[in-house]
């Protein structure tokens, strides 16, 4: 039993990952949460809104970190998968080129 990789579906995930990020990092989370503040001014929701807000900034920021992250990890993959498809090409006697679908 076994599994076949396919390269380019693996880089095209890591370019779509890498794409949304780019439009999601420039969201700010936070923001509107922040208004509930100015609207409860001296009210204990208030404090807790402007609290909330810095939180939730901060968590995005670190999930578009780990998403990124996880986004390379595909071309990383990618990479290592044609890697060892060349080295076994060369081990295997007969066999000049490496097979795969990439």
């Amino acid at each position: 039993m076994g599994f076949t990789s396919v390269p380019e579906t693996l880089r095209a995930t890591s370019r779509s990952a890498q794409s949304a990020l780019g439009e999601l990092r420039g969201a700010d989370c936070g923001k509107p949460v922040a208004g509930v503040a100015g609207a409860l001014p001296g009210a204990k929701a208030g404090a807790n809104a402007t609290m909330y807000s810095d939180t939730w900034s901060m968590t995005f920021i670190e999930w578009c970190t780990g998403a990124e992250a996880h986004g390379t990890a595909f071309a990383t993959a990618a990479d290592t998968y044609v890697a060892g498809d060349h080295a076994a090409a060369g081990a295997i006697p007969g066999s000049d080129a490496p097979g795969g679908p990439f």
